[in-house]
């Protein structure tokens, strides 16, 4: 699904756009025809994208976001329609891990730090573009990066689960509530995948570290970030177009034991 034009005439806005799957996202969105503001709180990393996809560096907008900041969220959304004229594509992908920390080692500053990112930034970009798709009355697509974490309990530690559970949570409503109105709303959740976002922590949790390993070796490999990227633009296609509050699982098998 490389280059068959899905997102012709699409603006698309892409959060942890510079590296791992959302880098990966920008690629594929953009050599479907896709303008694409590309959100990363390492700017650095979002300008050069312009330069490694040069062919298309008309198609990409960087700009530096902390997802954890309401204010920045939602002018990321107003700079997608000022630069590009609409939106039509969320794509809510950043995120952090939490050290694998079990709820008797998770202080208040870690959890609130975790929920900021993972969870409060979904809800700022999500009612932001709902808001902004009812009043233009656009068929607005809204893809969210959940987790196998958002659906079982031992992937991560007590933050990182309980904010995916809340992703997937969000995203099911969402896709309810607008139904009548032609927003979708749709949910990837990823096993292992080869990106940089680590364990969250210097100092992982032995406890927590210890028991996510228990099922470890059913995992035989980890997803390219383009393996994630795929679905993401197939959700964003119309190809996708009676997917609606999925949570689709994305693990190799991972979790199918």
């Amino acid at each position: 699904m490389e280059s068959c034009g899905l997102l012709k005439d699409k603006v698309a806005v892409i959060t942890g756009a510079g590296s791992g799957i959302g880098k990966a996202s920008v690629d594929l969105f953009t050599k479907n025809g896709a303008k694409v503001i590309a959100a990363d709180i390492k700017y650095d990393l979002v300008e050069a994208l312009k330069t490694e996809f040069a062919d298309r560096a008309d198609l990409i907008f960087p700009i530096k976001v902390n997802v954890a900041d309401r204010a920045e969220v939602e002018a990321m959304i107003d700079f997608a329609v000022e630069k590009c004229g609409k939106l039509d594509i969320l794509f809510n992908n950043a995120g952090i891990m939490d050290g694998m920390m079990p709820v008797a080692e998770v202080e208040d500053d870690f959890w609130n730090r975790v929920m900021s990112v993972n969870t409060n930034s979904v809800m700022y970009a999500c009612r932001k573009a709902v808001r902004y798709f009812m009043e233009k009355e656009i068929k607005g697509v809204i893809i969210n990066t959940a987790s196998l974490g958002g659906l079982q309990g031992g992937r991560a530690g007590f933050a990182y689960t309980a904010s995916k559970h809340a992703v997937v949570g969000m995203t099911k409503n969402i896709a309810f509530m607008y139904s009548d109105t032609g927003i979708r709303c749709n949910a990837i959740c990823p096993g292992a995948v080869m990106t940089n976002i680590g364990l969250g922590s210097n100092a992982p949790s032995p406890r927590g570290a210890q028991k996510m390993q228990v099922g470890m070796p059913l995992c035989t490999s980890f997803a390219d970030p383009y393996q994630l990227a795929n679905i993401a633009l197939f959700l964003a296609s119309e190809n996708s177009s009676f997917i609606n509050g999925a949570a689709i699982t994305a693990d190799g098998g991972w979790s199918s034991y």
